[in-house]
C-alpha cells in the first residue's frame, strides 16, 4: 500500500515507517471459494432491503448472511431454479423480489420461498438475443426495464400483463442503430437512456421512448452517467461535460472546463456520484476527479500525487463515495488495484487535506486486497465496503477501524520488535518505549520500531520484572538478579544487590525484584522477596526494611499515601504523614486489609496484582482470581466486580484511567473497558486486535499522550481511548426460517419476511425458529437474545446460536420476539413473529360447544347415578367402619411385645394382606417355667378368619396346658363344636421346658431348627388336618434339644407362597436357605433376613395371603 497526502489540493508528502498505523486503517478480509464463494469471478455485488449480500459469479448466485453462503445453480430440468450461471445483474424491484440477469436471461428469485421464477416471455425471435442483460430499473407502473450489454437492447417486461417486449429491436424503432450505454431509474421512477447520441427517455402517455429536448447541444453529446441529486434534480455526465436538469422540466445548466477559471477538471466524465450529506456531487473524469459544491456553484479538482500512477494519468473509471466514513472508492483505467481518497480536517491550517490511498494485493499479507482486477464494488448500509474482483473472490473493509495497534514481532523484519514476551515497559517522554523482554531490553519508536538495545549477555540478568525511567536519562531495571541502573546517554551499567562485594550503601535487601515505584522526588521504593528497599537515586544510598509481607506492587495516590500489594498477605496502606520517618530508617507498621471471606465487604483476595486512582480520587485494586474492587475511604470497606459482573476473568493483571475516568483492564482473558457512569463493561478479545489474550503483571505502562501499552507473552496492544471507534450502526435482526417437524418426523420450511405470523397444528410436535443479526463486521462477536410473549417473562440470552426451538406449545396466540446486537453491542429492534397454536378438531370451539350439549344431558344423568353412589358410599363407610373395629380387635389379641423368658428371645412379624386378616401368633407363660408358642392361619380373610382366631384365642386360654398334641386335640373338638362352616384353623404349637422342644401342628407349613453346632437346618414337618376339619382326630409331636445358639423358624404359608412379578411362587427351599445362611444371627437378625427376602422377591408388589413370622433362638 502507499499513502500520500493531499492539503489544500496541493501536495504533501506522507510517509508511514513500516507502516504500522497506515495499514491499520485499510485491513480487508477476503472471502474466497475455500470460504463458501461459488466462483472466483464475482462480477456484482448487490445488497437487498434487509440487509442480505448477493454476490453474482461465473457459476451461479451466492447468498450471504454474514456466516454462511447458500449457492444457487441452474439445473436444466428445474424451471424453479436458476436461469444460467453467470450472473450479470442484480435488482430488487419495489416488492422486494430479487431480479438476476444471466448469460442465459432474466430469473426472478422469491426470497420468501428461496424459489426462482422465469418472468420474461419471449418470442422466438426475441429469445435469441434476450441475453447477458446488464442494467435493470422499474418504473413507476412496476414495469421492469432491461438493459443488454452487448446488443444494448431494451426490453420491458409487464410481470402484471405476463408480457415483455423489445424497444430498439426493430429498424423503425428510435434507437435501434444507436449504442445505449446507461439505463437509469430516477428518484421518480422514470426510465432514461443514456447514449452515444444523446439523453434519452420513456415517455409514459405516448408509450415509446423520446428525445429528451433542451437549448444545449450537450445533451445531444455521448451520454457516459446519469445520477439522481437534490430534490429530484438529475445530474447527466457526458464526453463534453456535465448537465444538471431540474426536476420536472426541461430546464439545464451547463458545466465544462474552462481553462484558467474555477471548473471542472475535465469534459469527459466517466462517473458520478451524489453526496447527500454536504450536498456535493463527485465527478470521475479522464484526468482526475472534481468535487462540485451546489451551495457555492464551485469546483474542488484532484489531480496530482508524488509518484507516477498520479490521479491525473490513471483515468478514473468509478467512483464510489462511502455515506458512512466519507471516503470515496474508486477504480482507474490505466492501472490495476484500487484507490481510496480520505477527507479529513487539518486544524492546524483550518483546511481539509485529502490523503490518497493505493491498494494492490501483496501475496504475502493477507490483509491486503484479494486481486488488483477490480470488477465491482459497493458501500452496505452499515458502511462497508465490498470490493469484487475477476479472479480471486472478494475483500470486504470495514468502515469501522481496528481499535487496537499490536505490535508484536516479525520475523520477516528485522528492525521489529525482537522477542514477543514483554514482561515490563516504560515510556520516555517522546513517546519511544523501552521493554523488557525474554531477550532483554529494547527500545521502539511509537510505531513498534527497534532503535536500540541490550542483550540479557549484557544486562547479566534472567528475568526483567519491572521498569522505570527518570528524566528520560536513567533507566532503573528491576529483575531476579537485582537491580540495573543503566545511563542512557554513556550505556554505563550500575548494579544494585544484595552480595557483600557491593559496597553496604548500595547494597538492597534482596536480588529478587517485583515492582519499583518512582516518587517525584526520584526516590525508588523496590518491593522485594525479602521486604522492602529504598533508594535516593541522587546519591544511590539505600535503606532496608525487612518484612514477610513480600510487595509485589506498589502505588502512590495523589494524597502521597503509599499502597503496597501483596502476594498472599493482602494490601497494605502507608499514610502520607508516616513516609518521611521510613526515610529516616525507622521502623514502622502499616495498616492492612487481608481477605476474610466471612467480611463481605473486605477485600476479595490476598494476592493484590495492581492498584489505580481515578479522577475523582477513587483506589482501584486489581487480583489474581479475585476480580477488581473498589475502594471505599468513607468506611474503609470494597465494592467488587467478578465475571458475573461482567469481567471477561477473575484474574486482573493492570488498570488503566483514561481522560473519561473510564478503567482500562487487562486480564487473563483479554481487555475490558469499564464504564463508571453506566457501570458496565465492554470485553475486547483477539476479534477486536488486541494481540493477546492473556497479559502479564507489571507489563503496563502510559506515554505523555495518553496511550495505554499493555504487554503479554505476544507482543504490546497499544491503546488510544480518545480515538477508538465504536461500530455505532444498529443492525437488523432477520427472521429467515420457521422450520415445523410434524410427529411423523416430516419436516417443512418457510422462508423469508412474509412470515410475521405462522400456525402451529396440532400435527406439529415442534418447530425450530432461525434468525440472524445483519452486521457484518466481526460477526463472530454478534450476540443474540428471544423471548416468547408470554411464556417467557424474561430475555432469553442465546450468546451466539441463532435460532430457539418450542414444543408442546399451549392453545392461545404467542409473540417471539428476537434482538442480535453487532460487535459493540448494539441491539437491533425487535423482530416479532405472532405464533398462533390450532388445537386438535376434538379441541376446537365447536367440539367444545357440542360437549356443552352433551354434558348437560350428562349432568342429569350423573346427578342421579351420584345419588345411588352416595347411598352406596354409606354402606361401604359402615362397612368399613365395622371392618376397622374387627380390625383393631383381631389386633388386640395378638402380643406387642416379646416374652420374657431366661436365656431365650423372641421375634415376630405379621403383615395382613386383608384389614381383617387370618393369620395368629401367641405366646402363653405356665406357671412351672414352661412357655407355649402358637402359630396359626385361619382359612379365608376377612370377619369370618377373624372369628376364628377369636375362637382360638379364647380356646387356647381356657384350655388346660398339656402337651402340645393334646391341647390341639381339645381345640380341634371345640372348633368342630362351634362350626364356622367352612372355615378352619390351622396351627403350629410349640412347648418350650428345660432345653427341649415339643412340637406339634394341625395342617401348618413346616418349622425349621437350626443347630448352631454344625450349622444346619431341618425341616420339621408333622402332618395333620386343620382345626374343626373333624370332631375326632389325633395329632402327632415330636420332642427334640434346644442348645444354645439353636433356633426354630415357626411360618404361615405366606411367605413361602408369594409371587413374583412372573408370578413364580417363593417356595420352601428357599426360607430353608435363607435360615441356614443367617441362623447364626439373633433371633430379629433372623427375621430381618426373611423379611427382605420376601420383600426382594416380590419387588413391591402386594402379599396376597397373610405373611407371619416367630422367631426362637436360645442364647
Amino acid at each position: 500500500m502507499k499513502l500520500f497526502k493531499i492539503g489544500n489540493i496541493n501536495l504533501i508528502f506522507c510517509l508511514l515507517i513500516g507502516g504500522v498505523f497506515g495499514q491499520a486503517n485499510f485491513i480487508f478480509d477476503n472471502i474466497s471459494v475455500q470460504d463458501g464463494l461459488s466462483e472466483s469471478t464475482v462480477k456484482v455485488i448487490f445488497e437487498d432491503h434487509n440487509g442480505f449480500i448477493y454476490f453474482g459469479t461465473e457459476n451461479g448466485l451466492d447468498f450471504y448472511n454474514g456466516y454462511e453462503f447458500l449457492n444457487y445453480q441452474m439445473n436444466a430440468f428445474d424451471e424453479s431454479s436458476i436461469l444460467g450461471n453467470k450472473i450479470s445483474c442484480i435488482f430488487e424491484d419495489s416488492n422486494n423480489m430479487i431480479w438476476i440477469g444471466s448469460e442465459l436471461g432474466v430469473s426472478k428469485f422469491n426470497p420468501n420461498t428461496r424459489r426462482f421464477s422465469r418472468p420474461v416471455k419471449l418470442n422466438e425471435k426475441d429469445a435469441l438475443v434476450f441475453i447477458n442483460p446488464e442494467t435493470m430499473a422499474e418504473d413507476s407502473y412496476g414495469n421492469i426495464w432491461v438493459k443488454l450489454s452487448e446488443s444494448h437492447f431494451i426490453f420491458q417486461v409487464n410481470s402484471s400483463k405476463d408480457s415483455t417486449r423489445c424497444l430498439n429491436c426493430e429498424p423503425s424503432d428510435l434507437l435501434n442503430k444507436t449504442s445505449i450505454e446507461t439505463l437509469y431509474g430516477d428518484d421518480n421512477k422514470k426510465i432514461w437512456f443514456g447514449t452515444d447520441s444523446g439523453l434519452f427517455y420513456f415517455d409514459n402517455e405516448k408509450d415509446k421512448i423520446v428525445t429528451f429536448k433542451a437549448n444545449s447541444d450537450l445533451f445531444q453529446s455521448p451520454i457516459t452517467a446519469i445520477e439522481n441529486g437534490k430534490n429530484g434534480e438529475l445530474w447527466i455526465g457526458t464526453e463534453r461535460g456535465i448537465g444538471l436538469i431540474k426536476a420536472g422540466s426541461n430546464n439545464v445548466r451547463i458545466y465544462t472546463e474552462k481553462t484558467g477559471l474555477n471548473s471542472i477538471v475535465s469534459n469527459k466524465v466517466n462517473d458520478l456520484n451524489w453526496d447527500n450529506e454536504k450536498q456535493e456531487l463527485w465527478i470521475a473524469t479522464k484526468n482526475g476527479i472534481s468535487i462540485f459544491n451546489s451551495e457555492k456553484n464551485t469546483f474542488q479538482n484532484l489531480q496530482e500525487t508524488p509518484y507516477a500512477n498520479s490521479i491525473i494519468e490513471n483515468d478514473v473509471t468509478k467512483i464510489l463515495l462511502a455515506e458512512k466514513s466519507g471516503n470515496l472508492w474508486f477504480t482507474t483505467e490505466n492501472y490495476s488495484g484500487f484507490n481510496c481518497l480520505t477527507m479529513s480536517f487539518n486544524p492546524l491550517y483550518g483546511e481539509i487535506d485529502t490523503a490518497f490511498t493505493h491498494f494492490e494485493h501483496d501475496p504475502i499479507d493477507s490483509k491486503s486486497i484479494a486481486d488488483n482486477d477490480i470488477s465491482t464494488f459497493i458501500e452496505d448500509k452499515a458502511g462497508n465496503v465490498w470490493i469484487g474482483t475477476r479472479q480471486n473472490g472478494i475483500s470486504f473493509h470495514a468502515f469501522i477501524k481496528s481499535k487496537f495497534l499490536s505490535i508484536q514481532n516479525d520475523p520477516e523484519n528485522e528492525w521489529g520488535l525482537k522477542s514477543d514476551k514483554i514482561y515490563s515497559i516504560a515510556t520516555l517522554s517522546d513517546g519511544y518505549l523501552w521493554v523488557g523482554t525474554d531477550q532483554g531490553l529494547e527500545l521502539l519508536s511509537p510505531d513498534g520500531i527497534r532503535e536500540y538495545e541490550y542483550e540479557k549477555s549484557t544486562l547479566k540478568i534472567n528475568q526483567i520484572m519491572d521498569l522505570e525511567i527518570i528524566n528520560d536519562e536513567f533507566l532503573w531495571v528491576a529483575s531476579t538478579e537485582g537491580l540495573l541502573k543503566i545511563d542512557l546517554n554513556t550505556d554505563e551499567i550500575k548494579r544494585f544487590s544484595s552480595f557483600k562485594s557491593v559496597p553496604e550503601i548500595n547494597r538492597i535487601l534482596e536480588n529478587v525484584i517485583y515492582d519499583i515505584l518512582l516518587e517525584e522526588n526520584e526516590v525508588l521504593w523496590l518491593g522485594t522477596e525479602s521486604g522492602l528497599t529504598i533508594i535516593d537515586t541522587k546519591n544511590d544510598s539505600t535503606i532496608n526494611y525487612t518484612s514477610e509481607l513480600v510487595p509485589r506492587v506498589m502505588y502512590k495516590d495523589n494524597e502521597g499515601n503509599i499502597w503496597l500489594g501483596t502476594e498472599i498477605n493482602g494490601l497494605y496502606f502507608l499514610p502520607a504523614e508516616l513516609i518521611p520517618y521510613v526515610m529516616a530508617g525507622n521502623d514502622f507498621e502499616i495498616i492492612g486489609h487481608i481477605f476474610d471471606e466471612s467480611i463481605t465487604d473486605g477485600i476479595s483476595s490476598t494476592r493484590i496484582t495492581c492498584i489505580t486512582q481515578d479522577l475523582d480520587g477513587v483506589i482501584w485494586v486489581g487480583t489474581a482470581n479475585g476480580g477488581l474492587n473498589r475502594y471505599h475511604k468513607e468506611d474503609d470497606s470494597f465494592s467488587h466486580y467478578f465475571i458475573q459482573d461482567g469481567l471477561p476473568s477473575n484474574y486482573i493483571t493492570a488498570i488503566a484511567v483514561d481522560k473519561e475516568n473510564n478503567l482500562w483492564i487487562s486480564s487473563k482473558n483479554g481487555i475490558s473497558l469499564f464504564n463508571q457512569s453506566s457501570h458496565s463493561f465492554t470485553n475486547f478479545n483477539l476479534f477486536d486486535g488486541i494481540g493477546n489474550i492473556d497479559y502479564f503483571r507489571n507489563s503496563f505502562s502510559i506515554s505523555s499522550n495518553g496511550n495505554f501499552f499493555f504487554g503479554g507473552p505476544k507482543g504490546i496492544t497499544v491503546v488510544n481511548p480518545s480515538s477508538i471507534q465504536f461500530n455505532n450502526y444498529q443492525p437488523p435482526c432477520v427472521i429467515t426460517r420457521i422450520k415445523k417437524t410434524s410427529f411423523e418426523d416430516v419436516v417443512t420450511e418457510e422462508f423469508g419476511e412474509s412470515n410475521k405470523s405462522i400456525d402451529i397444528n396440532h400435527k406439529i410436535k415442534s418447530f425450530t425458529i432461525d434468525f440472524v443479526v445483519l452486521n457484518y463486521h466481526k460477526t463472530e462477536k454478534n450476540q443474540y437474545r428471544y423471548k416468547l410473549d408470554p411464556l417467557d417473562k424474561d430475555w432469553i440470552d442465546a450468546g451466539d446460536l441463532r435460532f430457539a426451538s418450542y414444543n408442546n406449545l399451549g392453545r392461545g396466540s404467542y409473540k417471539f420476539k428476537v434482538q442480535g446486537s453487532n460487535d459493540d453491542g448494539v441491539w437491533s429492534a425487535t423482530e416479532t413473529l405472532a405464533i398462533r397454536f390450532i388445537p386438535h378438531p376434538l379441541l376446537s370451539y365447536w367440539a367444545f360447544g357440542f360437549y356443552i350439549v352433551i354434558g348437560v344431558f350428562g349432568i342429569l344423568g350423573f346427578t342421579r347415578q351420584r345419588m345411588q353412589q352416595q347411598i352406596h358410599a354409606l354402606d361401604e363407610e359402615r362397612r368399613i367402619q365395622e371392618m376397622e373395629q374387627a380390625r383393631e380387635f383381631q389386633m388386640s389379641l395378638i402380643p406387642q411385645s416379646s416374652p420374657d423368658y431366661q436365656d431365650y428371645e423372641f421375634a415376630f412379624h405379621m403383615k395382613t394382606s386383608t384389614e381383617v386378616g387370618g393369620d395368629y401368633y401367641d405366646f402363653f407363660p405356665q406357671d412351672d417355667e414352661s412357655l407355649y408358642v402358637v402359630v396359626g392361619d385361619a382359612t379365608g380373610h376377612g370377619l369370618n378368619a377373624g372369628m376364628m382366631v377369636s375362637i382360638t384365642k379364647a380356646g387356647l386360654v381356657s384350655t388346660p396346658m398339656d402337651s402340645p398334641a393334646s391341647i390341639v386335640k381339645n381345640l380341634n373338638r371345640a372348633i368342630k363344636f362351634i362350626d364356622l362352616g367352612t372355615t378352619r384353623m390351622s396351627l403350629n404349637m410349640t412347648k418350650i421346658k428345660n432345653g427341649t422342644l415339643e412340637f406339634t401342628s394341625a395342617g401348618m407349613p413346616p418349622g425349621y431348627l437350626y443347630r448352631h453346632k454344625d450349622k444346619t437346618v431341618e425341616e420339621i414337618l408333622i402332618s395333620g388336618l386343620p382345626l374343626g376339619s373333624m370332631k375326632e382326630i389325633d395329632y402327632d409331636h415330636r420332642i427334640f434339644n434346644f442348645e444354645s445358639g439353636d433356633a426354630f423358624v415357626l411360618l404361615s404359608d405366606g411367605l413361602p407362597e408369594c409371587v413374583n412379578h412372573d408370578d413364580i411362587m417363593l417356595d420352601y427351599d428357599a426360607i430353608l436357605q435363607c435360615t441356614q445362611k443367617n441362623g447364626h444371627l439373633n433371633a430379629q437378625g433372623i427375621m430381618d433376613s426373611l423379611i427382605d427376602l420376601g420383600d426382594s422377591w416380590m419387588n413391591g408388589l402386594m402379599n396376597e395371603d397373610d405373611i407371619t413370622l416367630v422367631v426362637i433362638k436360645r442364647k
